[in-house]
């Protein structure tokens, strides 16, 4: 009894030799860093990220040429250096619309779920990068009224480069929209034009937020497409298609 105790006391006596040495060569292992101090070396640290001076970039939301309810948003390198912009996602801009008392109706980032990605992005001395705003499907969910919609970059350089415009929104709008092939007479006021159809009569049409912003690119007398709503006895273009 004595003698195999003995034995299987040397047993237990070389595992826990094993089992020491093994644990001290898992702590070597799981220790980093300079081999002088066996500590880990702190990771390095990112970059500050340099705020982008005011007025070196241009804010502007224009309504899209030949798409309704849809808006570019551009940001505007006005220095004759190039600019580097950061997203610490996929997200590159958000707005909101607000009811024309300030309250806020919708927000875009809401809605949305972003991927998470690192994007940079180089906006050219002089140039600019654009991004599509489609409120193809926020528009008909919103109530006939006056509303304006501020918009901003999600650059991690951004500390204003937002804009914000009016947007006005008609129910009928939504429906009973009729398309003509016609051609632009001339410019009554702010918010009328005078528009010719196939058969040669002249008629006065008041014209959206969205479509007066680009109004000026309508060439005079050349065959357009508009959609139109009548709204309270006036006809209203909504859109005005150039082929």
């Amino acid at each position: 009894m004595k003698k195999y105790w003995k034995v299987l006391s040397g047993i237990t006596l070389a595992a826990l030799l094993v089992t020491a040495c093994g644990t001290e060569d898992t702590k070597e292992k799981e220790v980093g860093g300079s081999p002088d101090t066996g500590y880990e070396e702190p990771t390095e640290e990112q970059p500050e990220i340099t705020i982008i001076e005011e007025g070196a970039i241009a804010v502007e939301l224009v309504a899209k040429e030949n798409a309704d309810m849809k808006y570019l948003f551009k940001l505007v390198n006005t220095t004759d250096k190039d600019i580097d912009l950061s997203f610490a996602s996929l997200q590159e801009f958000d707005y909101i619309i607000k009811s024309h008392a300030g309250e806020k109706v919708y927000q875009y980032s809401d809605d949305m779920a972003f991927g998470e990605a690192f994007v940079e992005k180089t906006i050219k001395a002089n140039d600019f990068i654009v991004s599509e705003v489609d409120l193809t499907d926020v528009i008909p969910t919103l109530e006939s009224g006056l509303y304006s919609i501020e918009i901003w970059s999600s650059a991690r350089e951004s500390d204003g480069f937002r804009t914000e415009i009016n947007l006005e929104i008609t129910t009928d709008a939504k429906v009973g929209v009729t398309t003509l092939v016609v051609s632009l007479v001339g410019i009554v006021d702010n918010n009328s034009v005078e528009i010719k159809d196939e058969a040669g009569k002249v008629k006065v049409y008041r014209i959206t937020e969205e479509v007066k912003s680009y109004l000026s690119s309508i060439p005079e007398n050349e065959p357009v497409t508009i959609n139109f709503y009548e709204e309270n006895g006036q006809l209203v273009i909504s859109s005005i298609i150039v082929d």
